[in-house]
């Protein structure tokens, strides 16, 4: 093992040994601090907000682009602590809302049904992917990270759980297959990435481009979508508690062309994580670059989110 890989292995490693509830209490101060700083994406964290609630002030926005960044400490630091911790002790200490459509997924996942699940980079996806996985055949649809050792050990956390890793440039039939096999396949599309084939779609009122390549996967798989996400919920002083928030799965009609039927999708599912984020504005990830694509001058706004 190359020395590199061994230091970052040891350092990751000693993070282990933080209690859990120390480790949200000390990387939600290392996080205030980051969220202090004179950098670049604390402004842009803090203009991103200043766009999506108009109606609020630079104070609220300042305010609010720093407990972002206090939470992703926390998610970030616990996230560390808990590295070795079993997927199972885990989702037993997670509070569950939406538990109907939780077993909604369960139940498809047996009949061998295949479900889309849309996440996003809202609280602690992480967790999320390793607490579903088990209790559901989970498959995640992730990026190549550019640094192999980062890449590996990503790879690493989350296959820790059971689950599958399928990259966003592997081949597609790699996906379908997953799908067909009745898995539940989960990515994360609210991000603007200008390689991947997308749409632009309402996100806080303003066209926001969004990969469309979920929407197409859940039409190839009979048209079951169901969105997941993992939030932390404040119980006064220094405890906190994570929440598995599962959607309502919803079966969307065949379409006659399938890229319109995976702007429809992916604008559904869109303005759902806007509702869960507007409940919780500091655990997503406003540094993120959302609107970046600019609308085509002869298209305008491709999907009304109804």
């Amino acid at each position: 093992m190359p020395l590199a890989e061994r230091l970052v292995r040891l350092l990751l490693a000693s993070g282990r040994v933080v209690p859990p509830r120390c480790a949200l209490w000390l990387g939600g101060l290392l996080g205030d601090l980051v969220g202090q700083l004179p950098h670049r994406d604390v402004k842009r964290a803090r203009e991103h907000l200043a766009l999506a609630y108009p109606g609020q002030d630079a104070a609220w926005c300042a305010r609010t682009a720093r407990r972002c960044f206090r939470h992703f400490g926390r998610m970030a630091l616990w996230t560390l602590a808990t590295a070795g911790a079993d997927p199972r002790r885990l989702r037993r200490g997670l509070a569950v809302e939406g538990a109907d459509n939780w077993r909604a997924i369960v139940r498809a996942c047996r009949r061998g049904q295949g479900t889309m699940g849309m996440a996003g980079h809202v609280g602690n996806w992480e967790l999320l992917a390793r607490a579903a996985a088990s209790s559901v055949p989970l498959t995640v649809i992730g990026r190549r990270l550019r640094w192999p050792l980062a890449d590996r050990l990503v790879w690493e956390s989350r296959t820790s759980g059971g689950a599958h890793l399928v990259y966003q440039d592997a081949d597609v039939r790699e996906t379908i297959r997953e799908l067909r096999a009745g898995r539940y396949v989960a990515t994360l599309p609210d991000q603007d990435i200008p390689r991947l084939a997308g749409a632009h779609v309402p996100w806080y009122g303003r066209p926001a481009y969004t990969p469309i390549g979920p929407g197409i996967l859940a039409q190839l798989a009979g048209g079951w979508v169901q969105p997941g996400f993992c939030y932390l919920r404040a119980r006064g002083g220094l405890h906190w508690t994570w929440v598995l928030h599962s959607g309502p799965r919803v079966r969307f009609p065949r379409f006659a062309e399938r890229e319109q039927g995976a702007r429809v999708i992916m604008a559904w599912t869109m303005a759902y994580q806007e509702q869960l984020v507007r409940r919780f504005p500091e655990q997503w990830a406003w540094w993120h670059r959302r609107w970046r694509t600019p609308v085509p001058q002869d298209r305008g706004l491709q999907v009304d989110a109804g």
